[in-house]
């Protein structure tokens, strides 16, 4: 067949109509996909790329923590927002409000990690994905207050970011009516209830705990547990302090794989997620909308706070490692799960009642339940009771193989290291 022929071949001539069609038909596909279709790829291409060897685990001050904000930067812009600059934080993007713009609600998520092999996908690549993604939802019907979304720099070193702003803020703090800390999102307390956030603080507030209310059984369950027991999971996964600002502190779960190298985006829950950017997009809108936000100064906790951690202990029961330790975990957690149904239906604010049933149940929670706390804190109790009995070989074999532990696999502070070789020193030089 000739060149001329082909040219004027009616099948070829239709070719490059057919083309565009095929294009613009891929298009019309892509963006008539439900938002909820768009927002999980988004989360899952976020995630993945923050907790890849690109950015080297984003450890601050180091290029792989750049590349990080400055993707982060991009992503903001993108999802229509305006970028603010300063040293601190990093990276903050502003939606402004429709009525009330010099009035602002902070959104924030740290977005540093320990670098290296740790990789914190769920601390905290996954909260920076659904926190940009709630910045989308909201950019498109922008409330009536204006609402600063910040990246936070320093999460990993007690919340070192989140401090500096509330010292150097980028908007007024007495404008600033609330915030809400995003931190460990897809990973659920031990691999379970992937689909509840657990708000903390919202006792402090009237007008913050209505909006949870309001929202509590929307796209993902929320669960409203008191500030106190923070306790024990450390400010760096639920905290920011900005002074006596209303603070909402927003969790899936504090995970046994954070600050370890068993961090990576293969765990992840990435539907649920999808579940969460929406009920969390609902949240922030009520409370940038809603006309007075006011903290209290005694907290009025949640009637179903009780009957939340029966929930959570009740799923961590039925799923414990099989382990010594855990043998004697699932005994206190039947007392404690016994002490909550006593409570079902009405909120515990006496002091003392709280410590004997809330904080007990947060404290076989995170200690005892939750396999890294079972694993470390078994290779520590037994490394003292060898100490104690004045067994050193013994000893110094618990204490090696729980500096193994940190060193291998799990991220301990340098403090903590630090007293463990310590120990092991002592012992040897006995």
């Amino acid at each position: 067949m000739s060149e001329r022929h082909l040219r004027q071949s009616p099948a070829t001539k239709t070719m490059p109509h057919l083309i565009r069609s095929t294009i613009l038909l891929l298009a019309i596909c892509w963006f008539s996909q439900p938002a909820t279709a768009q927002t999980a790829a988004a989360i899952e291409a976020n995630v993945k790329r923050l907790a890849s060897a690109e950015f080297a685990g984003r450890a601050s001050k180091t290029a792989g923590h750049q590349r990080a904000a400055d993707l982060i930067s991009t992503l903001f812009r993108e999802a229509g927002l305006k970028l603010l600059s300063g040293a601190e934080p990093k990276v903050a993007a502003l939606i402004e409000g429709k009525t009330r713009k010099d009035e602002f609600v902070i959104v924030g998520a740290h977005f540093d990690g320990f670098g290296g092999e740790f990789a914190g996908a769920m601390d905290n690549a996954a909260g920076v994905a659904v926190m940009i993604e709630v910045a989308r939802q909201l950019a498109k019907t922008p409330p009536q207050r204006s609402v600063l979304f910040i990246a936070f720099d320093g999460g990993e070193q007690n919340n070192a970011g989140a401090k500096r702003y509330a010292e150097r803020p980028l908007v007024p703090l007495d404008k600033t009516v609330a915030a809400i800390n995003l931190s460990g999102f897809g990973g659920g307390f031990g691999d379970h209830l992937h689909e509840s956030l657990f708000v903390i603080g919202a006792e402090f507030s009237p007008q913050l705990s209505a909006a949870v209310t309001k929202h509590k059984r929307s796209e993902a369950w929320l669960a409203m547990l008191g500030d106190d027991m923070t306790q024990f999971a450390g400010a760096e996964h639920l905290r920011i302090k900005l002074g006596q600002l209303p603070t909402l502190n927003i969790t899936n779960g504090i995970h046994y794989a954070y600050h370890s190298k068993a961090d990576v985006p293969g765990r992840i829950n990435f539907p649920a997620l999808e579940k969460h950017v929406a009920t969390l997009s609902k949240l922030v809108a009520e409370i940038a909308n809603t006309p007075k936000i006011e903290r209290a100064a005694q907290p009025s906790y949640d009637a179903d706070e009780t009957a939340e951690w029966h929930r959570l202990l009740t799923a961590l029961r039925e799923n414990v490692l099989k382990t010594s330790a855990n043998a004697a975990a699932q005994s206190q957690i039947d007392d404690v799960l016994l002490e909550l149904r006593r409570f079902k239906g009405r909120a515990i604010s006496e002091p003392k009642a709280r410590e004997a049933v809330i904080l007990r149940a947060a404290s076989l929670c995170f200690y005892i339940a939750n396999p890294n706390g079972v694993e470390y804190n078994s290779l520590l109790i037994d490394a003292r009771n060898y100490e104690q009995k004045g067994d050193r070989t013994q000893a110094i074999a618990s204490y090696q193989k729980l500096l193994k532990l940190i060193e291998t696999e799990y991220r301990g502070d340098d403090q903590t290291v630090a007293d463990i070789r310590a120990r092991i020193a002592k012992l040897s030089t006995k």
